[in-house]
């Protein structure tokens, strides 16, 4: 573990930029995922699993509006995308960082009653089980300071090679600054000849691509017999109707607001 001195003598040796990139990226991070909520028993097991989808929805999409350049990008549709192709990696990483072991409990339950109801529902959590615990192994063993794994976050939502996206050029300008700053930071804590930071690259590709797992489970195993609430529409399904597309639009476009 390296000294607060040395620390601040590596970070110094960053540019002002990049130094002011990670400081907001960090803060970010801090002040919306940094400690994701217990989920809470609400008596019924169905609505408690909405509430806690409803808790990383917003958490998810407060920490995105608040990296730099997110909120330039034009379209909405980009935006509301980029989240929904990553949220579901982004909490398994936080829960990761959160309890500081690749346990998995995708709900964060304290309750095994209440576990084991979720499982019911969502088969997805048994399913995906030994992928979650293999990708928060890796996360765990490379030992990220906040900063690193802020970055790292931020770049999960970030990175995308979808061109058909309309702002895909924008998009793509704010993920090479991003992975540069990130680079940088890590190749000044970890020393140039470190393979870290190759190696968080590489993962990127296999987070994104659970997250499209999940995603195709939650659709397919949801009652079909259920009024779901608004915001599981809008983030966890793939409807294209108007009215969630524009409430959708307004928490973009002021974080404050919630789901």
């Amino acid at each position: 573990t390296q000294s607060t001195s040395t620390n601040m003598d590596f970070e110094e040796q960053l540019d002002q930029s990049s130094k002011e990139l990670i400081a907001n990226v960090h803060k970010a991070f801090k002040e919306t995922l940094d400690n994701l909520p217990i989920c809470q028993d609400s008596g019924n097991s169905w609505l408690s699993s909405m509430n806690q989808f409803k808790n990383y929805a917003n958490r998810c999409v407060k920490f995105a509006t608040r990296i730099p350049g997110f909120m330039n990008f034009h379209n909405v549709n980009d935006q509301i995308q980029l989240i929904k192709s990553s949220i579901h990696s982004i909490i398994i990483l936080c829960l990761q960082h959160l309890n500081n072991s690749s346990i998995w409990n995708y709900f964060n339950v304290i309750d095994q009653k209440m576990n084991e109801e979720f499982q019911q529902i969502f088969p997805f959590i048994e399913h995906i089980r030994s992928d979650g615990e293999k990708i928060q192994s890796y996360i765990y063993s490379l030992k990220l300071d906040e900063k690193e794994f802020s970055l790292l976050l931020s770049l999960l939502i970030i990175s995308t090679s979808n061109v058909h996206l309309n702002d895909f050029l924008l998009i793509d300008s704010t993920q090479t600054e991003l992975t540069c700053a990130l680079c940088d930071y890590m190749d000044n804590k970890r020393g140039s000849k470190s393979r870290d930071f190759y190696t968080l690259m590489l993962l990127l590709p296999s987070l994104r691509k659970l997250n499209a797992i999940i995603q195709d489970h939650i659709r397919n195993e949801v009652p079909k017999n259920v009024e779901f609430p608004a915001f599981f529409s809008r983030v966890y399904l793939n409807q294209q109707d108007t009215n969630y597309q524009q409430n959708f639009d307004g928490t973009i476009e002021n974080q404050q607001t919630e789901f």
